[in-house]
């Protein structure tokens, strides 16, 4: 004959009982109340008590309580989705486990109507803070938050005060021209993906535009010059192939500087085409660190967005006792694969 299960929820005064101690001793065990002056015998018994009565606390009483409800909100445009970024979604997730935090997660696709409804559906569930995220970075859409709400941006750069969360593009871009200078790479640079002066267009994303502006420092510093740039409608394979095969046709080209991953795979394509080696002939350097890069023969020597750190500094910062003022910049790791080599002689 089948039972049927007991589901009536175990009740901080059963715990205590069964302890032996008094409902409010056990409280402050649970809640490991820092002047708690209970003795080490009655803790045992308490958490003893807790595990035979597999008791579970009532987050939402807790969360009424403390004027927390133990949750944070996650809002994005298309990180959650897109395979690439999920090292940020990763990263906020661990740190949030850390500080005994939930996450709650928006997919908007980018529509702002959706965004909206999101945003307004987490502050009417109490979140402790929201995180704004994007795959492609730009100015967020400006939104009436709850005074006090704690609320950060990630890969956003925002205009009203809050603070940002973005990658170190600029220093980025400036490594690039470093690792080609140190190979002794100087005025034979093609540069694959945009002109060096972005200028004003509306496709490019911000922190892109740091990543132009970092390589054009460094250059500038460095007294080197590009052998010849060349633009990508889309930064895709198949458009980094086309644009390599123009770069491979200039007198004196030793290294190519390509804005993506996805494009530095059109221009191992091209260089293999032509008959050439990349590293021994042709040196390829990007950005990014997409699986492809490690994939690739000799792997891709890139510059890696730190997705994963990205997403824990921003909870970071939301239970940090004082916010950050400025920007937080994330520093962009080189992951060098072996596609860097001195200047080869004319074949």
């Amino acid at each position: 004959m089948a039972t049927t299960p007991n589901t009536n929820r175990v009740t901080l005064a059963q715990v205590a009982e069964r302890a032996g101690v008094s409902p409010g001793a056990v409280s402050q065990v649970l809640n490991e109340h820092p002047q708690a002056r209970i003795s080490s015998e009655a803790r045992e018994r308490i958490n003893r008590a807790v595990e035979e009565l597999g008791y579970r606390p009532n987050r939402v009483a807790r969360s009424l309580r403390m004027a927390k409800s133990e949750t944070f909100g996650f809002v994005s445009d298309s990180v959650t989705i897109t395979r690439f970024a999920t090292g940020m979604l990763r990263g906020a997730l661990s740190a949030a486990d850390e500080v005994d935090h939930l996450l709650l997660i928006a997919e908007t696709g980018g529509d702002p109507d959706r965004e909206r409804r999101a945003v307004e559906s987490l502050v009417d569930r109490g979140v402790d803070g929201i995180i704004f995220a994007a795959m492609k970075s730009r100015i967020p859409r400006p939104y009436t938050l709850p005074a006090g709400l704690p609320h950060v941006y990630v890969n956003l750069s925002n205009t009203e005060g809050a603070v940002s969360v973005l990658p170190d593009e600029f220093n980025a871009g400036r490594d690039s021209v470093r690792l080609l200078a140190e190979a002794g790479h100087r005025d034979g640079i093609a540069l694959i993906g945009h002109d060096l002066a972005p200028g004003d267009d509306p496709t490019l994303a911000l922190t892109a535009r740091r990543r132009l502006d970092g390589i054009a420092f460094e250059m500038n510093e460095r007294g080197m010059r590009l052998v010849g740039e060349f633009g990508c409608e889309d930064w895709q394979p198949e458009l980094g192939y086309q644009a390599a095969q123009k770069a491979l046709r200039l007198d004196g080209l030793t290294a190519m500087l390509c804005l993506n991953d996805r494009i530095a795979v059109g221009a191992y394509q091209a260089v293999g085409e032509a008959d050439k080696r990349v590293a021994d002939d042709v040196s390829v350097v990007s950005f990014d660190d997409d699986e492809i890069a490690a994939a690739l023969h000799p792997g891709l020597t890139t510059i890696a967005i730190p997705h994963e750190a990205m997403g824990a500094t921003a909870i970071e910062i939301l239970t940090a006792a004082r916010q950050p003022t400025e920007d937080v910049l994330i520093p962009m790791r080189i992951k060098d694969r072996g596609s860097i080599g001195a200047p080869s002689a004319p074949r």
